[in-house]
């Protein structure tokens, strides 16, 4: 035991160590490796749970097969000068422009028309580029300086900074590092007189902003970091759900925003609806032929084109609502619960820890939507991660565990608890209480009557199969009632009931037991080989507070039960001596029997090293299994009892002498008859009814 007891304790420390361990890797990683995972589960979230469908008043200029099967591609730059001529014409607010132009093209004249157009009609947005060299950071600027210098404002289109693992773009940081708007590179008309002086470099969906709500992009960015969000910092992107969505994934459009084909712009065949959609509203120019834009996986399909990010992260300025981080201290707290709470669960069952387990996963998806529709977004594989591998490091520190604390139970209980006990605490030790523990229990003692007697009488190998024999079958009816059973002291059975399980009416199963004890012992005197000894047996049982637990050496433990409960219960056994009784039982342990067994006053009594008297009554069968002679008998037995504790003690002797002449055999009567005939010869003088036994 105690090998095992360091065994288990070394292991709860390495237990608590992993455990530790596990909590902060899931930590540290939730950020890194574990992002991927966090980023899919979020697209399930947008995919489930988005409501929001694209601003009406963002649409695209598209580059589509269509145009690209009429106009050519590369799209020449004069169809992208009458495109924004007549976008200006049909009152266009701001257009931006998800297309590079660094090199002079093969047509000045068209170079030239571009510029014009730009100029005339001071909305546009246009790019540069920051591209990686092996001498760093190279800016990539528009092909002509008049070209730059018309557009309303410059602005980068890069992605690089904040895409994913899996090449998805699920998040914007609106305004870069690079300071290259101090530098006087570029900036556009609105940065002209250094008002854009000290500015980082916006990217296209903030400049767009900026030009659309009549802000300057300076303005904007110190007006946004101050008072609505850290524009420096990294945004979530809150994605919309696409055109026809609510149809079904089949029948839904790759697209969030409305499409409208450049071709059309070109040589004015718009519609009514497509008209009204240009006036007043911001278009983002870009491809979207097939092979021939950037494109990134998105919550809602594997492929999707790279103006519409541009697009979302306008939408999301405009209306205030990218998804915001979670916070880390609730997250560092749901982690540490998650975390060790199965741990401090690990003394019950595995179903008794898979169900919290359950409810905590549960409530973590639940937490998740919550968050998701209030705009956070909120860790949920991390600390679903760290919750099941808590609880997978638990259920092996259990099989690892337990198959040595149940090898010690069936080896220290086995023995002297019933299967049906037995099973119940290796299934679950938690119940098993060891220790001093004070508990309300019931002690049994059986003993064979004249044991030395007939001891004398056999070999001993003869006397070792008789008491073999008688014990055992004691034995299997005290197990059969749940009973413990503690001790052998050589002919003497020591049991107890209510350790180490709790249960429910332990003083009645005693009575049962020892009631069945007696049918058992008619049994074995029944099949007994002629000439065989056939002892009798005397029972006494008690109830009340004792202390139970593994008691003994450092050495040598045993699981007993001590205290004056047992005491008077063994005194109560030796007692049956006196009254010629068979099964005596205190009235602590009969007040709650009595409904359910037959039973007789014996009287009030003073057992040798107590003071205070206790009343007891012999046990004689179940209720309702009383035999007709014992009934008749006890009718005798109980008028001589009244009238003997009213000192009238010639009536009474008359009456258990009747009892006497129906079972010569039947102790208490024929104890009182003589009592009474003792007390008519001498009655005693002050007697308070209490009969004091001097013997054990």
């Amino acid at each position: 035991m105690k090998k095992t007891s360091k065994f288990i304790v070394s292991f709860e420390i390495f237990l608590l160590f992993l455990m530790l361990i596990s909590s902060s890797l899931t930590l540290f990683f939730s950020g890194g490796p574990l992002s991927g995972f966090e980023n899919k589960w979020n697209d399930r979230m947008f995919r489930n749970y988005t409501e929001s469908s694209g601003d009406k008043r963002i649409f695209i200029a598209a580059i589509d097969e269509k145009t690209t099967s009429e106009l050519g591609y590369p799209l020449k730059r004069r169809y992208y000068a009458s495109m924004i001529d007549n976008l200006g014409k049909l009152g266009v607010k701001t257009i931006g422009m998800d297309v590079m132009f660094f090199e002079d093209s093969d047509n000045p004249i068209d170079d030239k028309r571009l510029i014009a157009a730009t100029k005339k009609n001071g909305n546009v947005i246009n790019l540069f580029a920051r591209v990686e060299t092996e001498m760093g950071n190279e800016i990539k600027v528009p092909f002509s300086d008049k070209f730059s210098e018309y557009s309303k404002y410059i602005a980068t289109p890069n992605v690089d900074q904040v895409s994913d693992s899996d090449g998805g773009v699920r998040k914007v940081k609106l305004f870069v590092d690079d300071n290259i708007y101090s530098d006087g590179i570029i900036g556009g008309r609105e940065c002209l007189k250094n008002r854009c002086d000290g500015l980082p470099m916006p990217v296209l969906s903030a400049v767009l902003y900026a030009s659309y709500t009549d802000l300057h992009i300076t303005d904007f960015y110190m007006k946004t970091k101050k008072d609505i969000l850290d524009v420096d910092e990294i945004q979530y992107l809150n994605f919309r759900k696409p055109i026809n969505w609510d149809l079904g994934a089949e029948k839904a459009s790759r697209y969030v925003y409305k499409h409208i084909s450049i071709v059309n712009i070109v040589r004015n065949k718009l519609t009514k609806e497509e008209k009204e959609i240009i006036k007043g509203g911001i278009a983002l120019v870009g491809s979207t032929t097939l092979g021939a834009y950037d494109h990134h996986p998105s919550p809602f399909v594997s492929q999707w084109i790279g103006v519409e990010y541009h697009a979302t992260s306008l939408d999301n300025l405009l209306h205030g609502d990218y998804i915001k981080a979670g916070s880390a201290w609730l997250l560092i707290l749901i982690l540490v619960i998650f975390v060790f709470g199965p741990y401090f669960l690990r003394k019950y069952s595995a179903l008794t820890i898979f169900i919290p387990v359950i409810v905590a996963t549960v409530f973590l998806y639940y937490l998740n939507v919550y968050f998701f529709s209030n705009g956070i977004r909120f860790s949920f594989v991390g600390p679903l991660i760290s919750l099941w591998v808590s609880f997978l490091t638990i259920i092996v520190h259990k099989a690892f565990t337990e198959g040595k604390e149940k090898a010690w139970i069936k080896n220290t209980f086995g023995q002297y608890l019933s299967p049906k006990v037995v099973k119940v605490i290796t299934d679950d030790p938690s119940k098993l209480k060891l220790g001093g523990d004070k508990r309300d229990m019931t002690v049994f003692f059986l003993d064979i009557a004249h044991f030395t007697t007939i001891s004398e009488k056999l070999s001993p190998e003869e006397l070792t199969t008789m008491l073999n024999k008688y014990l055992s079958g004691f034995t299997d009816i005290i197990l059969k009632y749940d009973g413990v059973v503690d001790k052998y002291i050589g002919d003497c059975i020591m049991a107890f009931w209510n350790a180490p399980l709790d249960q429910e009416k332990h003083r009645t199963l005693t009575c049962f037991a020892a009631i069945d004890c007696m049918a058992e012992l008619d049994r074995l005197n029944g099949v007994a080989v002629k000439g065989e000894e056939q002892p009798s047996i005397r029972i006494g049982l008690n109830s009340g507070p004792a202390v139970v637990g593994n008691m003994g050496s450092n050495t040598r433990l045993s699981y007993t039960v001590m205290g004056d409960t047992v005491n008077l219960s063994s005194r109560l056994e030796s007692a049956n001596k006196f009254f010629g009784s068979k099964i005596m039982v205190s009235e602590f342990t009969y007040d709650e029997a009595k409904d359910d067994v037959e039973a007789r006053f014996l009287g009030n009594i003073r057992v040798v090293g107590k003071d205070l008297p206790v009343k007891v009554y012999e046990l004689l069968a179940k209720k309702g299994e009383l035999s007709e002679k014992m009934d008749k008998l006890l009718i005798e037995y109980n008028k001589g009892l009244d009238l003997f504790y009213k000192f009238d003690y010639k009536k009474a002797q008359a009456h258990f002498d009747k009892a006497v002449k129906l079972d010569a055999l039947d102790g208490p009567s024929e104890y009182y008859k003589n009592l009474a005939q003792e007390y008519i010869a001498n009655p005693p003088e002050n007697w308070d009814g209490v009969i004091t036994l001097t013997g054990k």
